[in-house]
C-alpha cells in the first residue's frame, strides 16, 4: 500500500475519533486533546522528514468515475478522468509540518486553557471543531488536484465558521457579566461575514482552477505544471488566471481592501485557536500563491509590481488600524494582515526578478518564507499570551481596562513582551532577520534596476512604505504593551476581585516559553535555518548551485566590487551558539543584579494632580487613544461626516477611537459608502434608460440578441470546421 495512503487514512481516522469523542461524551475533552496531540506529533514528524528530503512518496489517487463506461465526449475529445489526488512534496510538507506542530502546541495549551469558566460549557465542541479544522487544513495542503483543493477548502471554511459561532453563543447566554451591545452585534454578524467572504474567495479560485483545467486538459497539479509554458503564448487566459487567483487568494489572506473581515471574524473564535487560525491557517493562501504564481503559471514581472503595491498598502493600512484599536485581539488580528503584506512583498520581489535575476528572486522567496515561519512563531506566542490574559482576567482584553499585568502575572506579561519585541523587529529576535531579508532583496533590486526609472521608483516607494509599517508596528506595540502590561492597574480593586490570583498553569507556561525560545533561535541562527527553508522550494526548480553544502551562500547580485556579500562565514554555528549563551547569561545576571539592588521606594496614595480633586479609585495614566492621538491626527479629517446610507454589512465597525470615532472609522466608511452609492446611482440611471416600459425597445433587444447569437454560432462552426 502507498505510504501516503496509510498516512492520510491514519490522520483521518485519528481526527475523526478525536472529533466524535467530545460530541458523544461531554467529558472527553482531555481524551480528544490527547489524541489530537499524538496525531499531530506523528504527522509533524512524517511531514518534516519529507520536507528535509528523508522521505519521498508517490501521489495517492482516488478515482471518482461516476461516468465510467459512458462515452462522454466534447468536440471529439473524451473528458479527462476525474480522480482525487493527494501528495506531499517538499513545499506542501513544510506547511503540513507548520500546521501539525503548532496544532500539537495548541493541544497542550488547551488542556488547562479550556478549563476557564467561559469555555466550560463549550469546550467539547471547541475541541471537535478544532480537530476538523486541523484535518481539513492538512487536506488542503495535501491536495494534488483542483477538485480535491476546492472540496478541502470548503470543509476548512465550514469548520472554522463553526468556531466563529463561539462568541455568538456565549454572548446570547452570558452568565458572568454584562456584555456591551456592540460586542454582541459583532459576534452575531461575524459568522455571516466570514462565510460570505470565504465563498467569494472560493468563487474566484474556482474560476482560476477551471481555466487551468480546461487549458491543461486535466485536473491534476501535474497537468497544470506541464501546461504552464504553453500558457505563455495565450496572454489573455494567462492574465485572467492570475487575476482570478490573486483575487481569490488575496481575499482569503486578507489583503487590502479585503482586510476588514479578519479583525471582525477571528476575535469571535475561541482564543485557544487563534495561534493556529491566524498564525498558520490563514497562510494557506500564501502556500497557494507559491503554487499558482510559480508552478502553474509562468511568472511575469508586472505581476510582481502589482502584488508589491497591494502588499505594502496592506501592511501600512492594517498597522494603522492596529494603532487605532483598543482591543488586544482586534489589534493582533490587524497585525497578522500587516505581516501577510510583508510576506507578499517578498513574493512580489520574487516575481519581479524571476527572469532577469533568478538568485535575487530566490532571495525574495526565502525572505517571504522565513517571515512566514517567524510570524507563525511570534504571533502564535502573542495569541497564546493574550489567551492567558483572557483567562486570567475573565475576558478583559480592552487595553484601557488592563494595566500593571506584569506585576500580577509576571510570566505571561513577559511572554507578551518578548512577542512584542520580536514582531517589532528588534534583534536578536526572529522578526528582525526576515524583515531585513525582505528589505535586502529590495535594496539589491534597486541597484539591478538602475537603468529602469519607473521600476526603480516603484521598488523604492515599496521599500519606504515597508519601513514605515515596521516603525509603526514598533510604536503600536509600545502602546499595547506599555498600557496593558506596565504602569498601574486601570480598574478599581473591586472590579478586579474576580481576576485570578496566580498566573496560568505550568503547561500553558511551557508552551509560551517554548515559543519565546523559538523567537530567539530563529533570530540568531539564520545561516542554519534558511538552507532548510530553501528545500521547501524544490518544486519551484531552484538550482542546487544557489546553495553550497547546506550553508547560506548569497550571490553577489552584481553589486559594486567594494560591497561585501553576506556569506556563511558571517554565520558560523559555534559563534551563534556562543552568542546565544552569552546573551542568556547576561540577561540572567542583569535580572539578578536588579533584584538585589532594588531600592525601597514609597509610593504616594495619590499622584500629584496640580491641586485638582481626584477620585480615590482612579490613577492618572495615558489611555491608548491619547497615546496614539498625536500620530492619528496627522491623517484625521474633521470635515468628514458619516453618510446617510452605510453599505458595510450590518453597520460593521472597522476600528474605534475614544476621542473621536469619526477620525478613524469614517475616513474609510465615508469613501466606501460614497463609492457604493455612486455605483447604485449609475445602475439606477442605466436601468431607467433600458427598462422604460416601451415595447419597441424590448423588441429591439430581442432582435439584436438573435443577431448576436446567430453570428456567434456561425463563427463557432467555422472555427470547429477549421480545427
Amino acid at each position: 500500500m502507498n505510504p501516503l495512503t496509510i498516512f492520510l487514512l491514519g490522520l483521518t481516522l485519528a481526527w475523526i475519533l478525536a472529533t466524535l469523542l467530545p460530541v458523544f461524551w461531554h467529558k472527553a475533552v482531555n481524551v480528544s486533546l490527547s489524541l489530537a496531540l499524538l496525531t499531530n506529533l506523528i504527522a509533524a514528524g512524517f511531514s518534516a522528514a519529507i520536507w528535509l528530503g528523508f522521505l519521498q512518496w508517490e501521489t495517492l489517487k482516488i478515482p471518482v468515475d461516476w461516468w465510467a463506461g459512458m462515452d462522454v465526449t466534447l468536440h471529439n475529445q473524451t473528458l479527462p478522468p476525474l480522480q482525487l489526488e493527494f501528495n506531499l512534496d517538499t513545499l506542501s510538507a513544510f506547511f503540513v509540518f507548520l500546521v501539525t506542530s503548532f496544532s500539537a502546541l495548541v493541544a497542550v495549551y488547551s488542556f488547562k486553557a479550556l478549563q476557564a469558566r467561559h469555555y466550560r460549557d463549550y469546550a467539547h465542541w471547541i475541541t471537535s471543531a478544532f480537530n476538523i479544522f486541523t484535518w481539513s487544513t492538512v487536506m488542503v495542503l495535501a491536495a494534488h488536484d483542483g477538485v480535491s483543493l476546492l472540496i478541502s477548502l470548503e470543509i476548512m471554511t465550514l469548520s472554522f465558521g463553526y468556531l466563529v459561532l463561539y462568541k455568538h453563543f456565549l454572548y446570547q447566554d452570558d452568565k458572568y457579566h454584562v456584555v456591551k451591545p456592540e460586542k454582541q452585534r459583532k459576534a452575531f454578524i461575524a459568522p455571516q461575514v466570514y462565510l460570505m467572504i470565504s465563498h467569494t474567495s472560493t468563487v474566484f479560485l474556482l474560476l482560476a482552477v477551471l481555466l487551468l483545467a480546461i487549458h491543461a486538459g486535466g485536473w491534476s497539479y501535474q497537468d497544470f505544471i506541464d501546461d504552464a509554458q504553453k500558457l505563455q503564448s495565450n496572454l489573455p487566459i494567462l492574465t485572467a488566471i492570475f487575476l482570478f487567483a490573486l483575487a481569490g487568494l488575496g481575499i482569503r489572506a486578507g489583503l487590502t481592501p479585503a482586510h476588514i473581515w479578519v479583525s471582525l471574524v477571528h476575535p469571535s473564535s475561541p482564543t485557544t485557536t487563534h495561534a493556529l487560525s491566524l498564525g498558520i491557517a490563514i497562510k494557506v493562501a500564501i502556500y497557494l500563491m507559491y503554487r499558482f504564481f510559480f508552478q502553474f503559471l509562468p511568472p511575469q514581472a508586472w505581476w510582481g509590481y502589482l502584488l508589491l503595491a497591494v502588499a505594502v498598502i496592506t501592511a501600512l493600512v492594517n498597522v494603522w488600524y492596529a494603532i487605532s484599536s483598543h482591543d488586544l485581539k482586534e489589534a493582533l488580528a490587524y497585525h497578522s494582515i500587516e505581516n501577510i503584506g510583508i510576506i507578499c512583498a517578498g513574493i512580489g520581489f520574487g516575481l519581479i526578478f524571476w527572469d532577469q535575476n533568478p538568485p535575487l528572486a530566490y532571495l525574495g522567496l526565502v525572505a517571504s518564507l522565513y517571515h512566514l515561519l517567524n510570524h507563525a512563531v511570534f504571533k502564535g506566542l502573542l495569541y497564546l499570551a493574550t489567551g492567558a490574559i483572557d483567562n486570567l482576567t475573565h475576558q478583559t482584553v480592552d487595553i484601557d481596562r488592563l494595566g500593571g499585568l506584569i506585576h500580577k502575572y509576571s510570566f505571561t506579561a513577559s511572554m507578551f513582551l518578548i512577542g512584542s519585541f520580536s514582531i517589532s523587529g528588534f534583534p536578536p529576535l526572529n522578526g528582525f532577520i526576515s524583515e531585513w531579508l525582505v528589505l535586502q532583496t529590495g535594496l539589491v533590486g534597486l541597484y539591478n534596476l538602475h537603468g529602469n526609472l519607473i521600476s526603480s521608483l516603484a521598488v523604492l516607494v515599496g521599500l519606504l512604505l515597508l519601513v514605515a509599517s515596521f516603525a509603526l508596528t514598533a510604536f503600536c506595540f509600545y502602546k499595547m504593551a506599555g498600557i496593558a502590561l506596565l504602569g498601574m492597574p486601570r480598574l478599581p480593586e473591586d472590579e478586579r476581585t474576580e481576576w485570578e490570583k496566580e498566573d496560568v498553569h505550568l503547561s500553558m507556561k511551557g508552551v509560551m516559553g517554548l515559543m519565546a525560545f523559538l523567537c530567539l533561535l530563529l533570530g540568531t541562527l539564520p545561516g542554519v535555518i534558511a538552507p532548510q527553508l530553501v528545500k521547501a522550494f524544490e518544486p519551484l526548480q531552484i538550482p542546487d548551485s544557489f546553495w553550497n553544502q547546506n550553508q547560506l551562500q548569497w550571490y553577489q547580485f552584481q553589486l559594486p566590487a567594494q560591497s561585501v556579500p553576506l556569506s556563511s562565514e558571517n554565520y558560523s554555528l559555534p559563534l551563534q551558539v556562543l552568542a546565544v549563551i552569552i546573551l542568556l547569561l547576561g540577561i540572567a545576571a542583569l535580572s539578578r543584579w536588579q533584584f538585589h539592588s532594588r531600592v525601597e521606594t514609597r509610593q504616594p496614595d495619590l499622584p500629584w494632580d496640580c491641586g485638582e480633586p481626584l477620585p480615590q479609585k482612579t490613577v492618572h495614566q495615558y489611555t491608548s487613544g491619547a497615546l496614539s492621538y498625536s500620530l492619528r491626527k496627522l491623517f484625521a479629517n474633521k470635515d468628514i461626516v458619516s453618510s446617510e446610507t452605510d453599505y458595510l454589512p450590518a453597520k460593521l465597525v472597522l476600528s474605534e477611537s475614544l476621542n473621536n470615532p469619526q477620525y478613524i472609522t469614517e475616513i474609510f466608511r465615508h469613501n466606501y459608502s460614497r463609492l457604493i452609492g455612486e455605483l447604485l446611482s449609475l445602475s439606477e440611471k442605466f436601468g431607467k434608460k433600458v427598462q422604460n416600459r416601451d415595447i419597441r425597445n424590448y423588441l429591439k433587444y430581442v432582435f439584436w440578441v438573435t443577431v448576436i447569437i446567430f453570428i456567434l454560432y456561425w463563427l463557432t462552426a467555422i472555427i470547429l470546421k477549421g480545427a
